[in-house]
């Protein structure tokens, strides 16, 4: 059987979590544990390269961390799956690298072979719906992938869940939304399989959110210095837009009863807010669990 290897192009580390939650569900083993050159071809060398391919000497500690490397790896028969957390859906110039990257790995016909035999290259696009909604999610998909592959000049996908093949090169895209909605967020699918079971815990926390929110605090404190004194001042600017997300605050609230300290990655990856049974049962996760099969199982064309 083809060894497939699956790129996951993600808006962010919860999605990362919760996609890692959902197919360990179905049997998929976390792999990050593998050296870089061990992992199989061509992505042990596109590691590798994106590791060393920059003087680190002549980078500052902000450069280092925007090294574009996988947050997770899950791994299960012939097929592994290399996530990636792109921070924010404005990592257009970034998805569009990688994708080009993989694109170029496939030879046209007449070529010379650049893949190992029997190896097949995939890549799956997750976007929130937000309040763009799902056709405008996926008419940016379209667009970007069309920009940064000249040989798809027509729109790909016509509605998020489908799965389409590039010269050799499968494409899929997902898109979180509310249930019975158009529009959404992944926080609109994690909280309330989360709080499933657990509602006195998590209405006790959105209380408590609510009666201490105060929205000047969204703008933090600085420090500066002016003739060797220190002042403080909130960075209040005009036109500044802080976000406070209340799904985020309660999911970070309720999961420090169990992971103190720790992110909402983490709480989302740990939490035993979120079971199995709740997985395997939940339409949500069924949905994107009978995606990732039907993207495994199809054939590259």
């Amino acid at each position: 059987m083809a060894k497939q290897i699956i790129t996951v192009l993600c808006e962010g580390p919860h999605d990362v979590a919760f996609i890692c939650r959902i197919l360990k569900s179905v049997g998929f083993k976390s792999n990050e544990n593998t050296k870089l050159g061990d992992y199989p071809p061509p992505m042990n060398a596109i590691l590798q390269n994106e590791v060393v391919k920059t003087n680190v000497q002549d980078l500052n500690l902000t450069e280092v961390r925007r090294t574009i490397l996988p947050s997770n790896v899950l791994i299960q028969g012939d097929n592994i799956i290399f996530l990636y957390s792109l921070e924010g859906d404005g990592s257009k110039i970034t998805r569009q690298r990688i994708l080009k990257e993989l694109r170029q790995l496939i030879p046209e016909i007449g070529e010379i072979e650049r893949l190992p035999k029997d190896t097949k290259l995939a890549v799956i696009y997750f976007f929130d719906a937000d309040d763009k909604g799902i056709a405008q999610r996926v008419a940016d998909i379209n667009n970007e992938i069309k920009e940064a592959l000249p040989e798809t000049h027509d729109d790909l996908f016509n509605n998020h869940a489908e799965i389409k093949t590039v010269l050799g090169l499968k494409l899929g895209c997902f898109v979180f939304t509310e249930e019975g909605k158009y529009t959404g967020k992944l926080e609109h699918i994690l909280l309330p399989l989360m709080k499933n079971g657990n509602e006195a815990i998590f209405n006790q926390a959105e209380i408590y959110l609510k009666n201490h929110f105060d929205d000047a605090r969204l703008f933090p404190l600085k420090l500066s210095v002016n003739d060797n004194e220190v002042t403080e001042k909130r960075s209040v600017k005009t036109g500044d837009k802080k976000k406070y997300d209340g799904y985020k605050s309660i999911i970070g609230t309720v999961g420090q009863l169990q992971r103190s300290g720790k992110s909402n990655i983490v709480c989302i990856s740990d939490t035993d807010f979120i079971t199995l049974d709740k997985v395997l049962n939940n339409e949500k996760c069924q949905e994107i669990i009978t995606f990732f099969d039907t993207f495994i199982s199809m054939p590259h064309v």
